[in-house]
């Protein structure tokens, strides 16, 4: 795996946003003396890492969602198109915008927010340093991004499309998901061997919860009242009760598992092993795998369509996607993408699929009816997390 990651740093070295870097603040922390730390996140550097000569390969197991500023709704529009909206049903006075996706821009420190009726970049939105993941609170109309570098999670207002606060949690946030019916986000904070629980009421930390071995990757069933967290380290995904935060079991998977997903309707959890090119089901009525399938090369994001009966994996190894069929646990096509893709979101109803393109700066979105790719959207450099809201 290590040769892929050093091929591609070889193939980027121009320009310096996208060729990889050791920061030696991240690498300090990552210097573990783990096996997991053999896996490796492609991680653009700046412009000012790469003149001062870090070495190219970034050793660190990463996946994934994001300080303030106020880049809005109407000057993303501007340069970027009329954004689509539709008549508001919750009373807030907000014309009601089309779905977006909300597309987080780990290297220029952004969200990139798309209208998916035109797929066009209606708003930049500055978050913290180093952002990655994102979970979307279609409730309360918030989007939280996990800000890796500076510690904390950007809390952004899909109606303004501004940051309007920032909570702290625990070190080196990656992965992150909202249980909407139980107010609560939860947060891996991979350095920090925690999860942090942050109340929704209040945007503020209500629990750590100790799960170990470098979490990364976090899906909510609120249907059962889980949390799953991929743990890196260790090979094994912690299930989290949401009722108590306590941690009420582990169940071991493949190598390095980094992405999650749960169907709650299917009973079934999805993770992606980015060390043995497979996914691994797990029954989440007894908590056990079911069923392992083999992927493509690194497979990083993982996003669902159970409509269709469908999962999609982000394989970053070779530039594809896998197409599960979800009923069968078999691969049914693979879709070619951009440059190293990382994060995955669909959106049902349009029947589309938005893929992160970590080293192409852009996003491909999927036809799902069809398996095959209808276009591209440029976005912020090193797009990693997205989510549709």
């Amino acid at each position: 795996m290590m040769d892929f990651f050093h091929a591609m740093s070889e193939k980027r070295a121009v320009p310096h946003h996208r060729r990889f870097s050791v920061i030696e603040g991240q690498r300090k922390r990552w210097a573990l003396g783990s096996a997991a730390v053999l896996c490796s996140l492609l991680v653009p550097a700046t412009a000012a890492q790469a003149s001062a000569g870090h070495a190219e390969v970034r050793a660190s197991a990463r996946t994934g969602s994001t300080g303030t500023g106020t880049v809005g709704t109407n000057a993303g529009s501007a340069a970027g198109g009329a954004q689509s909206q539709v008549a508001d049903t919750a009373g807030s006075g907000y014309p009601r915008p089309a779905p977006r996706a909300y597309v987080v821009n780990q290297s220029s420190n952004d969200v990139s927010v798309i209208d998916t009726a035109t797929n066009r970049v209606t708003a930049t939105i500055p978050v913290g340093t180093s952002p990655f993941g994102i979970a979307i609170d279609p409730r309360h109309r918030r989007a939280y991004v996990t800000n890796h570098g500076s510690d904390d999670v950007s809390v952004i207002d899909t109606l303004t499309n501004r940051v309007t606060s920032t909570v702290a949690v625990g070190t080196g946030p990656f992965g992150v998901a909202v249980d909407e019916r139980r107010g609560r986000v939860y947060v891996a904070d991979d350095v920090g061997g925690t999860v942090s629980v942050i109340n929704t009421a209040n945007q503020t930390l209500a629990e750590t919860v100790n799960v170990g071995g470098n979490p990364f990757g976090v899906a909510v069933d609120e249907s059962r009242g889980r949390a799953y967290v991929t743990n890196i380290a260790t090979n094994a995904v912690s299930v989290i009760n949401t009722l108590t935060d306590q941690v009420s079991s582990t169940i071991p998977v493949g190598s390095t598992p980094v992405g999650v997903a749960v169907d709650p309707s299917g009973r079934k959890a999805f993770v992606t092993n980015l060390a043995s090119n497979t996914v691994s089901v797990i029954n989440t009525t007894g908590n056990t795998v079911s069923s392992t399938i083999t992927v493509g090369a690194s497979p990083y994001g993982i996003g669902l369509d159970p409509s269709r009966d469908r999962a999609y994996v982000a394989n970053q190894g070779e530039n594809t996607v896998s197409v599960i069929n979800t009923s069968r646990n078999t691969v049914i096509a693979s879709v070619p993408v951009g440059d190293a893709p990382l994060g995955v979101a669909t959106l049902p109803a349009r029947g589309r699929v938005y893929v992160t393109d970590l080293l192409s700066d852009d996003v491909s979105v999927i036809d799902a009816s069809r398996n095959r790719k209808l276009t591209t959207v440029p976005v912020g450099a090193g797009p990693a997390g997205v989510a549709i809201g």
